[in-house]
């Protein structure tokens, strides 16, 4: 009976549907048969979805008059509009009932389960949050009037995108999930083709992503980043302020081989800060995080900004952000040196005022921290004497550190750097299959970049970026801005914007291109604008408490209150704007790149 069903939703999908739900609603069934109408609910969905009229599809994907043709005559042509408007409609009807069905479904399973076990045995997705996200699609497709001169198939993508973004946003799934649901609406509403849609699993950019959780683990498997900051903090941990420069110092040092900022932050230099701040008797639990403990976290967490910015290893996104750049035809020469050069000054600046700055907002209450330095000592007997694999892994990144630098020189690609040394932990065991193989997060954050690189694309490569930035171009020169109030209104636009966003990457993927080339349409040069949006991308991580993965982890520590890290977070907007858009401009005409 069920085959049968399902033949019968291949010819008429609408009219198997409600066959279907009139027979749950009016008999019977077994449990095993109600299940299996449900299933047929969902094949009928797709197969709406897939083979739609043909008067749908057209609207779905491409336009349905080729302008090859000619004009029509005004009665054709009244013809077509409202056969175009009978289309529309009924695509939009099938779309939303559809996202409405699958809803409901899906809320009815989760009560279901809900049911059976006093704790909610449901792992699929948030269902509030999904009908949120395929909302804004809908309306975006449907209610929001399409601009003359954008094709139906780019409105679908745009549509798409932006529900994949308030999904990466949302998280009704992980990021993962929900960037493989964005690419199966994709392809099942014939937006884009298969290999359109998995086209960023061959970027060598998405590649060098995965690769550098690879690293990441490594480094605290060895123990390596653990021995660099305790030796620091024994050197120079003595006062507060001395141990804030020198955990900043040892920040930036890993951050050169440690390419994952949030498990740099928050795996690594976190967990070493509220040690010492504990140690030294400022702990949240008992009322004195305003000892040390709340500033040594503020400056942790703004060290990781910098550090982000002063080296393309130092942040997943610096990544994402060139590959994006090249997409609308911006390439950055010699990209590991070209961007080391253009941070290095306001990273240096940065990083000698931000404890400075850091002192001021949130004062210490102790100035002096001597059982730092001990307890370094102590924790640096009992790792013992450097081991083989720390030598092993230092000896390999540091090569690769290498290689990447004078890529222009050698020629060989950073990819190729890459996976010759990932090779090589490999080969010496301190890297093993079965441990990559269970890095979910390294694995989850490939799937979403490479699908966000994906569909990113067919967003540029269907007009849609070049369409935004050329409509707000036009409305900042028809304002009467000249090439120096057109950048900084943008670039202040571009970072206040993240009080938006949950997530870099999302941020990143949605706003990058088309800032990009409103900045170049309005006068500033490529590869400039291409490195002032990258650092921007990471300095905005620290405006609050839910603008990256690591501010998550520090503000649960509860070392900072509320009120204080909007303070500071606004502070350091303020400090970064100067240091890194005012004197970094002085700093790249000295060095030639402006």
């Amino acid at each position: 009976g069920l085959s049968a069903s399902v033949s019968v939703a291949a010819e008429f999908p609408g009219r198997s549907i409600a066959s279907v739900m009139e027979l749950q609603r009016h008999a019977r069934f077994p449990g095993r048969v109600r299940s299996a109408c449900r299933l047929l609910v969902v094949a009928g969905m797709l197969r709406l979805m897939t083979h739609t009229p043909s008067s749908c599809r057209n609207f779905l994907a491409v336009e349905s008059v080729s302008h090859e043709q000619g004009l029509p005559s005004p009665e054709s042509s009244q013809a077509v509009d409202k056969k175009a408007g009978q289309g529309e409609l009924e695509l939009a009807t099938i779309c939303g009932g559809g996202s409405v069905l699958l809803v409901a479904l899906l809320f009815s399973l989760m009560k279901k389960k809900g049911k059976k076990t006093e704790v909610s045995g449901w792992d699929g997705a948030a269902v509030e949050l999904l009908a949120i996200c395929l909302a804004v699609g809908w309306i975006i497709r449907f209610l929001i009037p399409r601009p003359s001169g954008v094709t139906s198939q780019a409105w679908t993508m745009l549509a798409i995108f932006v529900a994949m973004i308030c999904g990466v946003v949302t998280e009704p799934l992980p990021a993962s999930g929900v960037t493989i649901f964005a690419m199966a609406v994709a392809l099942a509403s014939n937006t884009v083709s298969f290999d359109e849609a998995v086209h960023g699993f061959t970027d060598q950019v998405v590649w060098m992503v995965l690769l550098a959780f690879f690293f990441a683990s490594c480094f605290q498997k060895t123990g390596l980043g653990q021995r660099l900051a305790l030796t620091v903090i024994k050197a120079v941990g003595g006062t507060t302020l001395g141990l804030a420069y020198g955990l900043n110092a040892a920040e930036m040092f890993v951050a050169a081989a440690m390419p994952s900022s949030a498990a740099r932050a928050a795996a690594l230099f976190y967990p070493l800060t509220v040690s010492v701040s504990k140690a030294s008797g400022s702990d949240p639990a008992n009322g004195t995080q305003g000892k040390c403990g709340a500033f040594l976290v503020e400056c942790c967490y703004q060290a990781t900004a910098t550090s982000s910015c002063l080296f393309l290893t130092g942040a997943a996104q610096n990544f994402l952000i060139l590959k994006l750049a090249s997409g609308v035809g911006v390439e950055v020469p010699s990209p590991f040196g070209t961007w080391f050069l253009a941070a290095l000054g306001p990273a240096i600046v940065s990083y000698l005022l931000t404890p400075l700055l850091a002192f001021l907002l949130i004062p210490p209450e102790a100035t002096k921290t001597p059982d730092a330095p001990q307890i370094a000592k102590e924790q640096l007997q009992a790792m013992g004497p450097v081991t083989d694999d720390e030598k092993v892994f230092g000896l390999v990144m540091l090569s690769m550190v290498g290689f990447w630098a004078t890529t222009s020189s050698t020629g060989i690609p950073p990819i190729v750097t890459a996976l010759c040394g990932q090779s090589l932990l490999m080969l010496t065991g301190i890297s093993t299959w079965d441990e990559c193989a269970k890095n979910s997060k390294a694995w989850g954050t490939f799937i979403s970049f490479a699908t966000l690189v994906g569909l990113a694309g067919m967003l540029n490569k269907l007009g849609i970026v070049n369409w935004f930035a050329s409509t707000m171009t036009a409305k900042i020169s028809a304002a009467g801005l000249g090439a120096l109030p057109a950048f900084l209104l943008i670039m202040t636009a571009y970072w206040l914007v993240h009080y938006l966003f949950a997530s870099q990457v999302a941020h990143v993927s949605a706003l990058f291109q088309p800032f990009l080339l409103m900045l170049v349409k309005t006068g500033t040069p490529g590869i400039p604008a291409v490195l002032t949006l990258a650092f921007i991308s990471n300095l905005m991580m620290t405006l609050t408490p839910y603008a990256s993965a690591q501010s998550a982890v520090m503000f649960g520590g509860n070392f900072v209150s509320v009120s204080q890290w909007y303070k500071a977070g606004f502070a350091f907007f303020a400090f970064y704007w100067v240091v890194w858009i005012c004197s970094g401009a002085v700093w790249w005409k000295m060095i030639g790149l402006l």
